[in-house]
């Protein structure tokens, strides 16, 4: 890939990492239509896609930084306590639990099912569909807000949604933002959720593609990988925080404006060439 076009698929995959429109369908269109596709590199796998995941992960690092301190602190607290829990720090432990449990569903099919889903990276035309049905799904969440606590079925419902987003043209924070929605929680606490609970997929992901694809790496694709993550970095860090103004709103479903007609004229365009 030149250079050129590694960092316009890193900016491509900034900007729509937080938004609900699937920054790996994204990714899948744009490598296809700029005839750069990644996995030219990288045959092995999605390592270049992890990699700018990476990157938009360090955005949520930043924005969440306070948060994530107590969770840590939590967990740290809970150990020192003999592994007992005590009210001062028991909301930040549940919250660790709660983030633990939703990545499971994601894990699972991620490593169960990876051959098929390096089949669907190859399928634009996929990718376009799902964005419409991704599209479709958002439409639900209009109208929906609460009050909600989360409880275990409830993250446990929201990971299953995080699993579905593994396949390109199914938006992550799309998914699990809505399906919180649904379940009566509220868009500020299901923001957050969803983007906490990337971490664990984002790292996971980007360690599974590295195990396999490290060995055939040079100094010029490490450098690639490098400036791609720092590349998403920026931009996913500049998307996040205009799209937390957004979910003030509650205006979530109105991506589906995009997404819907987007989709099928992505369909109609790969159907005919």
């Amino acid at each position: 890939m030149g250079f050129w076009v590694v960092l316009i698929l890193a900016v491509i995959q900034g900007l729509t990492e937080f938004f609900p429109v699937s920054s790996s369908g994204h990714l899948v269109l744009a490598e296809t239509l700029l005839g750069a596709h990644a996995r030219l590199v990288f045959p092995e796998g999605v390592l270049f896609e992890a990699a700018v995941h990476v990157g938009t992960l360090g955005a949520i690092v930043t924005i969440y930084r306070k948060r994530l301190v107590r969770i840590f602190g939590a967990i740290i607290l809970w150990a020192r306590a003999g592994f007992r829990r005590k009210g001062s720090f028991d909301d930040d432990l549940s919250y660790a639990g709660w983030i633990i449990a939703g990545s499971i569903p994601a894990g699972v099919v991620g490593l169960l099912f990876r051959d098929i889903i390096l089949r669907t990276f190859n399928s634009p035309s996929l990718a376009a569909f799902l964005l419409v049905l991704t599209g479709i799904f958002l439409l639900f969440g209009r109208g929906k807000s609460g009050d909600r606590g989360f409880t275990w079925s409830a993250v446990l419902l929201i990971g299953l949604a995080q699993a579905v987003a593994i396949f390109p043209g199914c938006s992550r924070s799309g998914w699990t933002i809505t399906t919180a929605l649904l379940l009566g929680i509220g868009f500020k606490r299901a923001a957050e959720f969803s983007f906490l609970l990337s971490i664990p997929a984002i790292i996971g992901a980007f360690l599974v593609e590295f195990q396999i694809s490290g060995e055939s790496l040079t100094k010029d694709l490490i450098i690639i990988l490098f400036a791609g993550g720092i590349t998403a970095f920026v931009s996913g860090f500049l998307a996040l925080k205009l799209l937390l103004r957004i979910l003030k709103h509650g205006s979530l479903y109105r991506f589906s404006y995009y997404l819907i007609p987007a989709g099928i004229l992505f369909m109609a365009y790969f159907y005919y060439l």
